[in-house]
């Protein structure tokens, strides 16, 4: 397949994988009061962690859609799975030891990104998307 032919599977991982990171960024405008009490705290580390995220997840994303490359989408697939256990799992704990904080809204959010990346990540496997991760023969 060449680069005019990308899959639509292909196309709506990026566009899910970007709807997450924006249903993120909502996240902690809406809960601006967490997300600045956690700035106070180290306004250079958390500047700069925030930022890193932010351009991993586009390296990633590019490295997945338009560099074709196959071992990334597999660890995006594992690391999806991985990341709804972890979540589900951590939450469980601390829902049962009632230590859990956070909104509603925040769970919401949650799950709506976690939905996104995971669709997203699931489309990476789809007949014709198996076929943009193919090494082309020039």
């Amino acid at each position: 397949m060449s680069d005019q032919t990308m899959p639509t599977s292909v196309r709506y991982y990026e566009r899910l994988t970007y709807a997450g990171i924006a249903v993120v960024l909502i996240n902690q405008g809406v809960n601006w009061d967490r997300t600045a009490s956690r700035l106070a705290e180290a306004p250079l580390a958390f500047s700069i962690l925030q930022i890193a995220i932010l351009c991993i997840q586009i390296f990633w994303v590019w490295l997945v859609v338009r560099k074709r490359v196959n071992w990334a989408r597999w660890v995006t697939l594992g690391g999806q799975f991985a990341m709804i256990f972890i979540i589900g799992f951590g939450f469980g704990v601390l829902a049962i030891r009632g230590h859990a904080e956070g909104t509603v809204f925040e769970l919401i959010m949650l799950i709506l990104m976690t939905s996104f990346y995971l669709f997203g990540a699931c489309l990476l496997f789809t007949r014709d998307a198996t076929m943009w991760f193919v090494p082309q023969r020039a």
